[in-house]
């Protein structure tokens, strides 16, 4: 319904102007790309994502919508597996201290790290929270020209993210945030995806700490999210998303803080005590959700929507504003996967993976991979939001940078005990991972201009 009554908001002329206009936009950005033939760019994208569990669904339709033969799944319960996802604010690896940093900011996190997968190499698709929303609900990468597809006429599809998969198993869905849905469209656009309960602002009542700008505390984000699923009957399995907000500029904080002041990181100090205050209200979170019926038969899955920038800046796309942890924590998932993967991933490739985690088959378009099961080094594609066009193609420890009118750059990067990238001449890796970027964007860009992005 929601879907529909959007398409009823569009005004005709309005449309087919946003169209045309798109389609400039796509002739535009591809301006730097180097064009291949379709079947070239569909065999590359394939092979960069299928996998010997994958099986097309319908090719000619779109080119990788597929269904996704998991298996068992890490449950070793006969009920559906429960799946939370926690998107929390400006949550950069580079200040997590299980990743590395010495400043304290972090320590609920860090004391969840213990019962769960880490991912070291995790990226956000984009910039914004925007992109991170999308790009782990959806599955679809953030785009040269299309950064804001939730609020963009191409983004009014339905993609077959983890709700259309969760959705055809009967699980209850139920989205948790701090602030105003009317925001970047999320109502309109989650509820066409098949969203069905929202708590915005608006539904808390004596709120702790509420700012008039953005909306209530992350302590009251996580304490609702609390209750709402312990109300859910236990013969009901449920998908929730639980996004956080507090670390955003200007970093209301209710007063008194429950957590010391972050001190001797200059600018920084201001938000990385935000980002102290959403640790610890992470942490009280966990504390109430293991004394809940629904924990030992839920997984957990907890990131950054996107990280943030810092003066030191390692190559000629701002990679720290990419890099964000990702944690996995549920039923046999450390004695099944470990506690520690160097996997290269991307928020697109969260709704594989949970795929792959609740087990059966799972019908899906993602632009990723199911991380527990990728038999290489992994791989991402990131973009910064906005206008800026630059690219970059992740490989392992390598990255590949395109940016306009310029010629790529390859660096080797490593973020164990401090970040570093350094450029290096590969001319065989360089032209591999060239080829592979322009084809999976030029792709994915066909599919969002012609319908092909969703399902049938």
């Amino acid at each position: 319904e929601y879907l529909f009554a959007n398409h009823l908001a569009l005004n005709g002329s309005y449309t087919l102007t946003k169209a045309f206009i798109s389609e400039f936009k796509y002739d535009k950005q591809h301006q730097w790309l180097k064009k291949m033939p379709k079947a070239e760019a569909v065999g590359v994208t394939r092979r960069l994502l299928l996998t010997e569990k994958d099986s097309l669904i319908d090719g000619d339709h779109s080119p990788i919508y597929r269904t996704y033969h998991a298996g068992d799944g890490v449950s070793s319960s006969t009920k559906p597996l429960n799946v939370v996802m926690i998107l929390m604010e400006s949550f950069s690896a580079e200040f997590v201290g299980s990743l590395g940093h010495k400043g304290d900011i972090t320590p609920e996190f860090d004391k969840l790290r213990e019962e769960g997968l880490l991912f070291k190499n995790f990226f956000s698709n984009g910039t914004h929270t925007h992109q991170g929303m999308f790009a782990s609900m959806a599955c679809f990468p953030n785009l040269p020209g299309f950064s804001y597809l939730m609020q963009q006429p191409e983004g009014d599809t339905k993609f077959a993210g983890v709700l259309k998969f969760l959705g055809d198993r009967n699980y209850q869905s139920l989205y948790v945030y701090n602030g105003d849905f009317a925001w970047d469209n999320q109502r309109g656009f989650f509820g066409g995806q098949g969203m069905q309960t929202f708590i915005g602002r608006n539904d808390f009542i004596n709120p702790i700490f509420s700012d008039p700008t953005w909306g209530v505390s992350d302590e009251d984000m996580f304490n609702r999210s609390a209750e709402e699923l312990a109300k859910i009957p236990a013969d009901q399995p449920f998908f929730a998303l639980l996004q956080s907000l507090s670390n955003h500029t200007p970093y209301a904080l209710p007063d008194p803080l429950p957590v010391k002041q972050v001190t001797g990181f200059s600018e920084l100090n201001e938000h990385l005590t935000a980002m102290r205050y959403s640790d610890w209200a992470l942490g009280e979170f966990f504390k109430k959700a293991k004394q809940s019926k629904y924990y030992d038969n839920t997984v957990f899955l907890v990131l950054g929507d996107h990280g943030f920038g810092t003066s030191h800046q390692l190559t000629g796309i701002d990679l720290l504003r990419f890099h964000v942890p990702l944690l996995i924590i549920g039923p046999n998932v450390v004695a099944t996967h470990g506690s520690t993967s160097l996997t290269v991933g991307s928020q697109v490739d969260l709704a594989p993976t949970i795929a792959g985690l609740t087990g059966g088959d799972a019908a899906h378009g993602c632009w990723g991979r199911d991380l527990m099961d990728v038999k290489d080094k992994g791989f991402a594609v990131i973009k910064p939001s906005g206008s800026d066009s630059t690219t970059a193609f992740i490989d392992g420890n390598k990255v590949l940078v395109k940016q306009p009118r310029l010629d790529e750059k390859l660096y080797v990067y490593s973020f164990e005990q401090e970040s570093t990238a350094k450029l290096i001449s590969d001319a065989a890796h360089e032209k591999d991972s060239k080829h592979k970027l322009h084809a999976y964007i030029q792709l994915s860009m066909d599919s969002l201009l012609h319908g092909k992005a969703g399902f049938k």
